[in-house]
């Protein structure tokens, strides 16, 4: 016979599995998606309906500095048109299949592409097409997926995106805080999202191991449920100068998974 102690905590475990279930089954989501950013809001359809339609909600975010626009391809359609730099598109419905995603010149629809990538995506899912500077300075395209999930409640969630080629490492801070948020961001790196306590908060991005501010991203509104993501673009000498393209999602009217109650240790 197990004691009561031994119940107690397979039932700790049992709950926490059922709760990381929960929060982590993104294609079945009935609620639809909010996205904010600088520029406004955007909504996009729950992923349940999007998962029946077999197709996946796909957005474009332009981080490559310059003057260029460009178009993205998906397989063979043209999906997303004249996006610019810090361009957040709205999330779209595309159809699931392993394929190619390409970028080219606005307009230059015959051209060759100028970056392109051959990825996978699954109904019910959102991703993120982030166009980015190669380590040689060209544009570069990375296709991510954005795991909106449902959050336990009285949390928030932020990840880092670093995207720009001369900054090095990064370590990130809540600023009055130096207990790391982040830490040794690097070029290119996308984070996975940290939990956070809701919040009006600045974050601070240092250089790793050093007190110095590179830039200082102010008055962030950290609401409860919301997933944020912060992409550092620019360059730390040089122009354009670091800023931050901010964006959150949120799953609009969802009911909070309850905290997971403490498990016992013995």
């Amino acid at each position: 016979m197990k004691s009561k102690k031994q119940m107690t905590f397979l039932l700790g475990i049992l709950l926490a599995l059922l709760i990381g279930a929960a929060c982590s089954d993104e294609s079945n989501r009935s609620e639809p998606v909010a996205t904010k950013t600088d520029n406004g809001t955007s909504m996009a359809p729950p992923a349940k309906g999007a998962e029946n339609r077999d197709k996946a909600l796909v957005r474009v975010v332009d981080a490559m500095p310059g003057n260029q626009r460009l178009d993205t391809f998906i397989g063979d359609r043209l999906e997303f048109t004249n996006a610019a730099y810090k361009t957040v598109t709205p999330y779209k419905e595309v159809p699931i299949t392993k394929t190619r995603f390409a970028l080219k010149p606005s307009g230059q629809d015959a051209e060759p592409p100028i970056a392109y990538s051959t990825e996978s995506i699954s109904s019910g899912d959102h991703y993120t097409i982030l166009v980015l500077p190669a380590t040689d300075g060209s544009t570069t395209l990375r296709v991510m997926a954005d795991n909106l999930a449902l959050l336990p409640e009285g949390r928030a969630s932020v990840r880092i995106i670093n995207t720009s080629p001369d900054s090095g490492e990064i370590d990130v801070f809540v600023k009055n805080n130096e207990k790391k948020l982040f830490g040794g961001v690097n070029f290119q790196t996308v984070t996975a999202y940290n939990d956070v306590v809701p919040q009006t908060a600045t974050l601070e991005m240092r250089p790793k191991g050093k007190k110095d501010v590179l830039l200082t991203v102010p008055d962030i509104n950290f609401d409860a449920l919301h997933h944020y993501t912060i992409i550092v673009t620019g360059k730390a000498k040089g122009a354009p100068k670091l800023d931050a393209i901010k964006i959150d999602d949120e799953l609009v009217g969802a009911t909070p998974v309850p905290p997971a109650s403490p498990i016992p240790m013995k």
